[in-house]
Order: structure tokens, then sequence, then C-alpha cells
């Protein structure tokens, strides 16, 4: 034959069906002849085939060219290696970053496909008891074995998957051990390459030092080198079946020390994405506008949007507003949080011109307005009227205007506006019912 061998995967449903029987055939030490017919054949780095939803897969098939192949596999093909004319992988994936706790939390490896996810964690135990196995050394085409062997007794090691014994056998990692991050731990299994990753020797190298020279001291030192050391995992989560019981299992895929530039630069892009996507909740850097439905530097009136600086907090007080009220700062946080006063929830806002609402004044609030207090009583028609005054009309129409003090009309439709200040709103705003002007946006809240 051809002494070659190339990789074929399998997509789909073809996974579940004629690749699980293929498995299944392969673990009991059977090696069945495969036929592929309108697979697709890939060139890139490589040779390699692939189903599509076409292809047929034909499993020990009944013609001469399969009968062939296979009598030459039984006599010469298992012990002849084979050249590859594949890429080492024909397997692209992305491997996501996750937490621990998010492995259960997102239940992942619970569906058909087991998930592949890359885990940023701490090695913090490591079982030492049975850390490898014997594995079966013999090469079937360019793959060895690796079936577990067992000792004949007679110093041989036989293999029951190629039923033949061997003289000397092979050690292959196995180590369960506990990971854990900043949000949980949980248990992996780390299998050969991925092994010797993680322990920096080989699994026969390390059972001659424990069993052999049974060198305690110096096996206990190395375990404890690794202990607490920050790896990236990359791990293939499954579910599974043990003694009738599904399991999650994670399995080592690849380990290696964490590179401290190279995750510093990837949290720092993790941020810089935070960032942008907080950015598209809150408003731009630098620019906290107030819809101010005609609020004015001077009070109100002209209707134009400010900029105005971020508050400072909204409890405090500040030397520029009880400037600009003329109330004391011992004061302040009284009239500014009155329904009535104030435009702002607080005098704690840095830069901000405090206005009465009902006459357009600084220095005071609608609580002290001169206006207000010296008047004989207003209505609700038009803004915020004096709380202390009974009897006051609702509508407008029992009451006086409160920018005329004359009654028989709406403070909205006020003749003599344009000899006072407006109370509320702008020449381009028109007030609500009941006074009440837009709602202002400062800093994103």
């Amino acid at each position: 034959m051809s002494g070659r061998s190339v990789e074929l995967t399998l997509w789909g449903n073809f996974c579940n069906a004629e690749g699980q029987k293929l498995q299944n055939m392969c673990d009991s030490g059977i090696f069945p002849v495969l036929a592929v017919k309108s697979g697709r054949v890939n060139d890139f780095n490589g040779k390699s085939v692939g189903t599509i939803s076409t292809s047929q897969l034909f499993i020990e098939p009944d013609f001469p060219e399969a009968q062939k192949l296979k009598t030459w596999f039984e006599n010469d093909g298992k012990s002849t290696p084979a050249i590859s004319i594949s890429r080492e992988t024909s397997m692209v994936r992305t491997d996501v970053r996750k937490t621990i706790s998010q492995i259960k939390d997102e239940k992942l490896g619970t569906s058909e496909k087991p998930d592949w996810i890359t885990v940023s964690a701490t090695l913090t135990f490591v079982k030492v008891d049975n850390f490898c196995y014997t594995a079966c050394p013999i090469m079937i085409g360019d793959r060895q074995c690796n079936k577990k062997v067992t000792n004949n007794g007679d110093g041989k090691w036989r293999c029951d998957r190629c039923d033949q014994s061997v003289d000397e056998c092979d050690y292959r990692y196995i180590l369960q051990m506990q990971i854990q991050d900043h949000t949980g731990l949980t248990w992996v299994t780390a299998f050969q390459e991925s092994g010797e990753d993680i322990m920096g020797i080989s699994a026969k190298d390390l059972y001659y030092l424990k069993y052999e020279e049974q060198d305690d001291e110096k096996f206990a030192e190395l375990v404890r080198s690794i202990l607490f050391t920050k790896f990236l995992f990359k791990l293939k989560v499954k579910e599974e079946t043990f003694s009738d019981e599904q399991r999650v299992k994670s399995t080592v895929v690849k380990a290696e020390k964490v590179n401290l530039q190279t995750e510093t630069r990837y949290l720092l892009d993790l941020i810089a994405k935070f960032k942008e996507e907080d950015s598209g909740v809150l408003p731009p850097k630098g620019e906290n506008i107030i819809s101010t439905s005609g609020l004015s530097t001077g009070g109100f009136g002209t209707g134009s949007r400010e900029s105005v600086p971020p508050a400072m907090n909204y409890s405090g007080t500040s030397s520029n507003v009880t400037r600009e009220s003329g109330v004391p700062a011992s004061q302040t946080n009284s009239y500014s949080n009155q329904y009535g006063g104030s435009r702002f929830p607080s005098a704690g806002s840095s830069g901000m011109y405090m206005s009465c609402s009902s006459c357009g004044g600084t220095g005071h609030n609608s609580a002290n307005c001169p206006s207000l207090m010296n008047g004989p009583g207003q209505s609700y028609g038009g803004g915020f009227g004096n709380k202390a005054i009974p009897g006051s009309g609702v509508g407008g129409a029992s009451g006086e205007c409160f920018k005329c003090h004359q009654s028989g009309h709406w403070a909205r439709d006020c003749p003599g506006t344009s000899n006072v200040p407006p109370a509320y709103g702008s020449s381009n705003v028109t007030p609500g019912r009941y006074g009440m002007a837009p709602k202002q946006h400062v800093g994103g809240f």
C-alpha cells in the first residue's frame, strides 16, 4: 500500500452516528475499513478530508478493494509506519476566556458538542498517588497505541487492544488537579502532553524517581515547586457518564505559565472594551449637558443648552454656590432641597447658579421670595405657588396671577408677561399644565 495517512474530520450528524460507531470499534481493538464518498478535500497546509451534507460513509464495505486493504493491515499494516500528508490538526478552535464559576453558571459542556475554553487559574492541589499509568508502546500506523497494559508476572506487559506482550511499557500522565481563580475552584485532568507542560518532567522519569529511586524528598520538592503557580489552561469541557451518573469533566488540552506582560495587555484591552460599552450608556466624557428648557446663566428665559462642570456631590456645600445664592452655607442644604426652591437637587454641584423659580432672581429661592411673601396670594396656574397661602385656586380662576397679581386669567396668559421676568420656561418652550418643565439630565443621571 501507499504508506501514507490522511486526517478525516466528521461534521454534524456524522459525529453522532458513524463517528460514534467508529470510536466504539477502535476502543474495542477492531480497526475497521472506512470508505468515504463525496468528501471535501482541503489543500491548505497539507491534505485533509472533511464531510459535507452529501457525503456518504461506508464502514467495513463489502467490495474487493476493502478486502485487500483489510488483509494488508492485519498482516503488515499494523507495524508499518505511515507518513501523514495532513497538517498536524485541521481543527481551528476559538478558545473563549472564561472564569471557573462560569463553567457551572453557564452549564458549559452539557450540549452535544464540548466547549473549548481558556481559564487563567492557580494550581492549588495535585493527587500524587496515581499520577501516571502503564501504556502500550506499540505503534499503530503513525500513532502509538497508548492503551493501558497489565503486568503478566513474568516481566512482560500485555496489551489487550493489540493482543501482544512487550518487554517494556511506557508511562503516561493522568494528573488529577485542583485549580482555582477568584470565582471558585474545580477539578481538571491532564494527560501526557499537558502533564509534561505542568510538571516539567516526563511521566517515566517521575515514576522512576518515586518508585525506583524512592527519593521521596526530591519528589515532594518537585511537586511543591509547581503548586500555587498561575497557568493559562486550555480546557475541553464535556459532560460524560460515570457509573450511570452524568458529570461534567474538564480536560486540560494545553497548559502554559502565565506571561505577565501578555496577561497585562489582555486585561488592559478588556478594560478598554468595558469602557467602550459604558460610553454607549453615559454621555461623552467632559460634556455634562443640562437640558435647561429656559435656564440661562443669570436666571431663566434663554432656552439654550449649557455645559456645566460635573457635580461634586449632592449632600455637601460649595463656596461657589453659596456666593451666588447669597444664602449662608449652613442653610444651603435646607433651602436647596425644598420643592419650590432651586432648580438643582442640592448645593453640592460645582459651578451652578441658583435662581428663584418664581421670579427668576438670585440671592433667594421661592421659599422666601419677596414677590410672593409680600403679595396677597397666588394660584398654581403657571408655576410653583406659595404653599403658605390658603384658599388658592388650583386652576388659577379663583386666585390671582402670580406675575401681575390680577385675577381673571392664567399666569401663562398674563398680558404683563413682557414686563415680568419669566418664572419658568422660555420663549420657545411651553410649560406643562402645572408649570412643570421637562426633565433635566445632569452627568448621565
